[in-house]
């Protein structure tokens, strides 16, 4: 739909049924549209054409690559050193005999503004589209953004005694080691407790979380941050109870 409306004033309209909806006083109002959607989804096209949907499947991820032409060769330039580290990676692959008929890079190129669209409005939906997930499906889970350190890449292991999830949905900034990773696990599991185990497995292998969306009121922040903030803010009006600090007027002093 997305795709088709974009996110102006339709969408927006939308989108405030379904909140006026989901503020219904009655018990099954939360939950509602979103059992709608996850019902109907398969009844619908699937979101992205089906050559892209044919490498994510075979390669179990997309890397998603948008480049454009500034009046200077730019393309051009991109389009060479792409070509060659696809020759590169591959002729290695082709030469072992054990992988003669495997490559190890594949590109799929949109080719159309129609695939364009379909592209971007895939990646701005796939993190809304998990709440749906998990109401549709019966289940919890929890949504974290977290920094690798510049040589990780891999996803940070979960603690032995930590519940087993049923799916992990990673989506990262190509480039910088910021990940978005969407958990979900069964019925009866203390997503917070589970939370708070991955943030020390993120942080013991030397990464960061959270990290590009703040600390909120959920985290608690390193006391050069809290410091920073109460100096920048002395009568607590801007972000009361940010990063573990106190909620009352100029932190209860």
């Amino acid at each position: 739909m997305i795709r088709y409306l974009g996110m102006g004033d339709i969408m927006g309209a939308l989108w405030g049924v379904k909140q006026g909806i989901e503020a219904l006083p009655f018990s099954w109002a939360p939950l509602f549209c979103d059992k709608m959607m996850h019902t109907f989804n398969n009844w619908l096209p699937e979101a992205i054409p089906g050559k892209f949907m044919a490498a994510g499947k075979g390669w179990d991820h997309h890397c998603m690559v948008a480049v454009g032409e500034f009046g200077d060769g730019t393309l051009d330039r991109f389009m060479e050193r792409m070509d060659a580290f696809v020759k590169k990676h591959n002729d290695k692959v082709i030469a072992d005999e054990k992988n003669a008929d495997r490559q190890t890079v594949s590109v799929v190129e949109a080719d159309s503004p129609y695939e364009i669209t379909a592209l971007n409005a895939f990646r701005f939906v796939a993190a809304l589209a998990f709440k749906t997930y998990c109401v549709g499906e019966d289940i919890q889970g929890i949504s974290v953004d977290y920094a690798l350190p510049k040589n990780g890449g891999l996803a940070p292991p979960l603690a032995p005694s930590a519940a087993t999830p049923l799916r992990r949905m990673r989506y990262s900034h190509f480039g910088c080691n910021v990940v978005h990773e969407d958990i979900a696990y069964a019925l009866g599991v203390d997503t917070h407790e589970e939370k708070m185990s991955f943030k020390h497995n993120v942080e013991d292998e030397g990464g960061k979380l959270p990290a590009e969306h703040g600390h909120g009121t959920e985290y608690h922040a390193p006391e050069s941050s809290q410091k920073r903030w109460m100096n920048m803010d002395p009568l607590n009006v801007l972000n009361p109870g940010v990063g573990g600090l106190s909620t009352l007027p100029k932190y209860g002093k």
